[in-house]
């Protein structure tokens, strides 16, 4: 992330601090993430097999890529959408004002480790953040693509196999709960931007051109 004083006139980042305070916005710029799949990096960075686990950052790591080693052979529709989900931790990050976005209570994992004897250290880090994904809404048991609701209720169809509700106000109150300020969101639509973007199926999640034109970058457009 990057802290840029705009000019109002040329939209540039400015090099050095401008003399008129009424000559620029500060604005926060989101730059280079994740794996930058496309036909580019693939044939002059990381080659036929994708980005290895080493090459890319955990913390910003989609579901897909985390579960499928071979996920960026996939079309280019699914794999663009791997730093969307990057964008979307980044916006948690901001919220939470830490980069540990998917954890989950010390109490939980302590009832986790009884049914994880035995298992690597790895495959109990990948428990942890699985759970921690389903009490987020983000894992939704029973769900498959293109059917993980993230609508104005937040309700998901069908019977519901978690002991939680995943509506935008539970969802709202959890991740209030987790923020030291207990300020959670500023509002529902950087809420409601942030579910479409962590969403566990690439093809429901956002899209670049579908995310820029978000009610949240546009106040005209919210009702």
């Amino acid at each position: 992330m990057v802290i840029c004083l705009e000019d109002r006139v040329t939209g540039k980042c400015l090099r050095g601090y401008p003399s008129d305070a009424n000559m620029y916005n500060i604005k926060l710029h989101i730059i280079d993430f994740g794996s930058a799949i496309n036909e580019f990096t693939i044939k002059h960075l990381y080659g036929s097999k994708g980005p290895s686990r080493l090459e890319e950052t955990v913390e910003y790591t989609s579901p897909e890529a985390m579960l499928n080693i071979s996920w960026s052979r996939g079309s280019p529709d699914i794999t663009l959408k791997y730093d969307m989900w990057g964008v979307g931790v980044v916006m948690m990050e901001l919220i939470l004002g830490s980069p540990h976005v998917f954890q989950i209570s010390s109490r939980t994992r302590s009832l986790l480790d009884q049914y994880l004897d035995g298992w690597t250290m790895e495959a109990r880090e990948l428990a942890y953040k699985l759970r921690a994904f389903m009490e987020m809404c983000i894992l939704v048991p029973g769900s498959s693509p293109l059917h993980q609701s993230t609508g104005a209720k937040g309700e998901h169809g069908g019977s519901w196999l978690a002991s939680w509700k995943c509506t935008e106000e539970a969802f709202s109150e959890q991740v209030k709960a987790r923020d030291p300020l207990k300020l959670g969101f500023p509002d529902i639509w950087y809420l409601r931007l942030v579910r479409q973007l962590l969403i566990w199926h690439p093809a429901d999640r956002l899209s670049v051109d579908n995310a820029l034109q978000h009610p949240y970058f546009h106040p005209h457009f919210q009702r």
